[in-house]
């Protein structure tokens, strides 16, 4: 058997291989990654009598960077092992008190690491799963930008027309969204017709807002202690803000829209026949899990969402402090979370867990820790046996918060 170690980069990659026994049997290389560079890994791996029927290729999961490599590998036939780092920096630990890092070393080191852990090859998931994490991954990018703009137009606001934010449930409804395009400053308002504000607020609002509605937008205006120094700035600042704020909404909608399409397509949309999860979040878990089938336990995925507990242990002693060792995907974890606020109100199961977590003192954010690991192993259930979510509480069951609520 043979072992290829790939240290993944942007530019160029570092290969080597050893044999059965650990001894050095293609000298660390340098190849492009491009074109160019894979046909010359392939001639190299020839030249050393490397057959892609007798060896195990393993590269860290370096950003995206290994993407394009691994197809080309799997496509030529060779088995592929995609690493966390995670795995190979604690290998490098043990391998070498000095901790040595270099490219040339690390490929030899992952070659290493494959001939003693002999790990399966690696299988991507179906191709629309792939998609789905990645379009997951880029609306909450999106979310999170629209965020920031919403941050930054309130603080600017607040300078210019501290009133303002009295007036409306939302600030960044379509209404007031309309309004701040046009006037968000006192003197801006002032200066507006109380018709042009009134079919401004009428025409975006769908008939809600009014005559009223701008009247008050007008008394705030008169007594507004907004700042006059500099006041063209703030207004020419804000307007760009909204707009902007717009135009990421829009597309974070055609976003969803393709998500959806998707999720549907894949095992993803089992996830969301339970109680509190919609297509965003079900895409968000299913993209990132990817095939179920890697994953033997649900303790194995908890591990790859960094949301199991975290270990000290030295010669007898053990010490487990209950804190997520977050040693693993931020996003599955990130998602799992949000979920478990979700379903603990609208699932009896989930909520009666939450409520029993709380009634042993446990803080917020302990108690969703146990909902969100318990979630996962139902989000991997449903995907891996392809089946809705079927909860089996007594008739005319309430859990207790929802008993509260009502």
């Amino acid at each position: 058997m043979r072992y290829v170690g790939i240290d993944i980069a942007k530019k160029d990659h570092q290969i080597a291989a050893v044999d059965e026994f650990g001894n050095v049997i293609l000298k660390s290389f340098s190849a492009g990654n491009n074109e160019s560079g894979f046909a010359k890994i392939a001639e190299k791996l020839e030249a050393a009598r490397i057959e892609s029927d007798e060896c195990l290729v393993g590269m860290e999961a370096t950003g995206h960077y290994w993407i394009s490599l691994w197809e080309f590998l799997d496509a030529n036939g060779y088995e592929v092992v995609v690493i966390n780092p995670i795995q190979t920096d604690a290998f490098r630990k043990v391998d070498s008190l000095r901790k040595t890092k270099t490219d040339a070393i690390d490929s030899v080191l992952i070659a290493e690491y494959l001939r003693f852990a002999n790990p399966e090859s690696s299988k991507m998931a179906n191709p629309d799963v792939e998609q789905l994490r990645e379009l997951a991954r880029f609306r909450s990018f999106l979310v999170e930008q629209a965020t920031q703009l919403k941050n930054k137009a309130i603080r600017v606001l607040d300078q210019a027309f501290p009133e303002y934010g009295k007036l409306f449930s939302n600030t960044f409804g379509e209404a007031s969204k309309a309004l701040l395009k046009q006037c968000p400053t006192p003197e801006e308002v002032l200066a507006t017709d109380i018709r042009t504000l009134t079919r401004i607020l009428k025409e975006n609002s769908g008939g809600n807002c009014g005559r009223a509605k701008a009247e008050a937008v007008k008394d705030a205006a008169r007594s507004s202690i907004g700042a006059k120094f500099g006041a063209r700035a703030l207004s020419f600042e804000i307007k760009l803000l909204v707009k902007r704020l717009s135009f990421t909404q829009v597309q974070i909608e055609e976003l969803e829209d393709e998500i959806s399409e998707l999720l549907h397509r894949s095992d993803g949309h089992w996830l969301t026949t339970i109680p509190g999860i919609g297509d965003s979040l079900a895409a968000s878990i299913a993209g990132e899990i990817g095939d179920p089938d890697r994953f033997e336990t649900p303790k194995k995925l908890i591990a790859y969402a960094g949301m199991d507990a975290s270990k000290y242990q030295s010669g007898a002693n053990q010490d487990t402090n209950g804190h997520m060792s977050k040693r693993g995907s931020s996003e599955l974890r990130r998602a799992l979370m949000l979920a478990a606020d979700k379903v603990r109100i609208y699932d009896p199961y989930f909520g009666e867990y939450y409520d029993s977590m709380k009634a042993r003192g446990k803080h917020h954010y302990v108690a969703l820790s146990g909902v969100a690991r318990k979630l996962a192993g139902v989000c991997l259930s449903l995907m891996r046996e392809q089946r809705p979510y079927e909860s089996e509480p007594p008739e005319h069951h309430l859990p207790g918060h929802l008993q509260r609520q009502a």
